[in-house]
């Protein structure tokens, strides 16, 4: 690559880092909400973690979509956990994130993601 390649493109490692990033996100967030339906179905309950990064999921789905109107959440806990990541998902995928901040969603989505699936989040 050379310098002059750089100076024309100041973002380009950004933006690589930032796919790189988005990828892992996106298949951590698919594996994520299989474990959650599955938790559903055993009527695995939320604990406080839970419970917060359901609420957290909850406001980055707001900002991700704004302007959709309001949303009602109905269910038990890891049917909404299940649901309300599906939403962030899809946001996701259809509206990629290209700014410092979007990497900085990413990498607290994948933090959340992890701890999601060593079960932290339900009891």
């Amino acid at each position: 690559m050379t310098a002059q390649k750089i100076k024309h493109n100041p973002r380009l490692f950004l933006k690589r880092a930032m796919d790189i990033q988005r990828r892992q996100l996106l298949l951590a967030m698919a594996d994520a909400v299989s474990e959650c339906r599955t938790a559903e179905s055993m009527a695995a309950e939320l604990n406080r973690d839970g419970e917060t990064g359901l609420l957290r999921l909850a406001e980055i789905w707001c900002c991700l979509s704004p302007g959709t109107g309001g949303r009602v959440l109905e269910g038990r806990g890891a049917e909404l956990l299940a649901d309300v990541l599906a939403q962030v998902y899809a946001c996701l995928v259809l509206r990629p994130l290209h700014t410092p901040a979007g990497m900085g969603l990413y990498v607290e989505l994948l933090y959340m993601m992890e701890a999601l699936m060593l079960g932290e989040w339900f009891d």
